[in-house]
């Protein structure tokens, strides 16, 4: 658990067997995450992990904030994501939390005006810090930042406002949690082609890609610069159905837009609803509850 030093430092520390109080603590609740994320499964892990099988390793080629991996207990973990500050700051905090979670909680602390978010947000995308700063930044943007979105431009800059609230929550114990984990995990900034082909027998893949708007709406698929197109949605399944003939299994959230369940169907995944609610829109009319799908191969 999260502890102060007399210092004022941050200390964070494991008990003794770990992993087996960690295994106990996932039986008895589950960990929020320390990231906020569009789309993020917290909310519906309850039937998330009904559909995740057993397997020895878990493989997510979509990490985001985690919510999956966090809360079970597989014996190894391949977590995956395209953003390279998201998996800088996994790795960072894997290896360095005793450095970054103190800068980042002086950087959230201190973020009480639109000035010290732009400067925050201005620091960031000069990409002149070193790697466990950097890290630093892009938490205390998640926990200033509008809603939480991760949004780049089309010149790959962060460009969410700040969330005008100068007493933003700073998640230390969610972070605790996740820095005394002693699980075998392995971060890697690569494109879902290249994460879902290390899959093989034995491999369990969960899939959270950006989700196909559905008919007349527009979803927020803007987590990279290079956006997330239908052509993208067919491209991983057709490497999902590759890992699934190696031997892997899998399980894949996403909309209920029907060209996307016609793509599922028509290659053998089985269909079953989620109700999901959704909570990023700026506007609060598209806000609300919604039935998602969860897709097994």
């Amino acid at each position: 658990m999260p502890t102060r030093a007399l210092s004022g430092e941050i200390t964070l520390t494991a008990a003794p067997g770990n992993a087996e109080a960690i295994k106990e603590m996932l039986d008895a609740h589950k960990i929020r995450p320390f990231l906020k994320w569009a789309g993020g499964k917290y909310s519906v892990l309850d039937t998330l992990r009904t559909y995740l099988p057993p397997g020895k390793r878990l493989i997510e080629p979509f990490v985001g904030a985690g919510s999956v991996f966090m809360n079970t207990t597989y014996d190894a973990y391949l977590l995956g994501d395209i953003n390279p500050y998201l998996i800088n700051l996994y790795q960072q905090l894997a290896t360095n939390p005793q450095l970054v979670v103190p800068v980042a909680l002086a950087l959230v602390t201190g973020c009480n005006s639109e000035a010290a978010y732009m400067a925050i947000r201005n620091e960031f995308n000069a990409r002149t810090a070193d790697p466990v700063r950097q890290a630093a930044l892009f938490l205390a943007l998640n926990r200033t930042c509008f809603n939480g979105l991760c949004r780049f431009n089309q010149k790959g800059l962060f460009n969410v406002g700040w969330n005008k609230n100068p007493d933003s929550y700073f998640p230390l114990d969610e972070l605790c949690h996740f820095a005394i984990s002693d699980a075998a995990r392995e971060f890697v900034c690569a494109p879902f082609q290249e994460v879902i082909a290390q899959a093989s027998e034995g491999d369990v893949i969960f899939c959270d890609p950006p989700y196909e708007p559905l008919p007349d709406e527009r979803n927020f698929t803007a987590y990279s610069k290079e956006g997330f197109t239908f052509d993208d949605q067919v491209a991983l399944v057709e490497h999902l159905m590759a890992a699934h003939e190696r031997g892997a299994k899998v399980v894949i959230t996403n909309s209920s837009a029907p060209k996307l369940m016609q793509l599922y169907l028509s290659r053998g995944f089985t269909i079953t609803g989620l109700k999901a609610r959704r909570s990023v829109s700026c506007d609060i009319t598209t806000r609300g509850n919604a039935t998602d799908i969860i897709a097994t191969l």
